[in-house]
């Protein structure tokens, strides 16, 4: 599904903040979406969790800095870390090369009812930032 030119693969569930999450058996990719990493180039430094971490719902997995600004990826589930892509930390700017194709970190964790976004919902939900973003600055072009 596509808004705009981005893609949302109907494999993932979404969150509001420009995360997708794969679930793939008992693990859960997590990563940036498409629009995301459009929005947050020029990534120059990402924390990353450790193997083991206990993250609590709601507090931030991961964070990462861009020349804009400092961003927080946080879930809205419990989890514990599994996997953590380790290339990010030479090379954290790897997200925006292929977004869906480059996790960040592996989690296990009941991500069942805690509000993720189907594809369908997230081109709904980002359609509209999109078109209130337009709106917005329609007077400036």
């Amino acid at each position: 599904m596509k808004v705009e030119d981005f893609d949302f693969p109907g494999d993932r569930l979404y969150l509001k903040n420009h995360v997708w999450v794969k679930p793939c058996g008992d693990i859960v990719h997590v990563g940036i979406t498409e629009l995301g990493q459009s929005l947050s180039k020029g990534i120059v430094h990402i924390d990353l969790p450790e193997v083991g971490d206990i993250v609590h719902k709601g507090d931030f997995l991961i964070a990462y800095e861009t020349i804009k600004a400092v961003s927080q990826i946080s879930l809205p589930f419990e989890c514990t870390v599994v996997s953590v892509n380790d290339d990010l930390w030479d090379d954290p700017n790897i997200i925006n090369n292929d977004p869906y194709n480059i996790d960040i970190v592996g989690v296990k964790g009941d991500h069942e009812n805690s509000g993720l976004m189907d594809a369908g919902e997230a081109v709904a939900y980002y359609g509209g930032l999109i078109a209130k973003e337009r709106e917005r600055y329609a007077g400036y072009e």
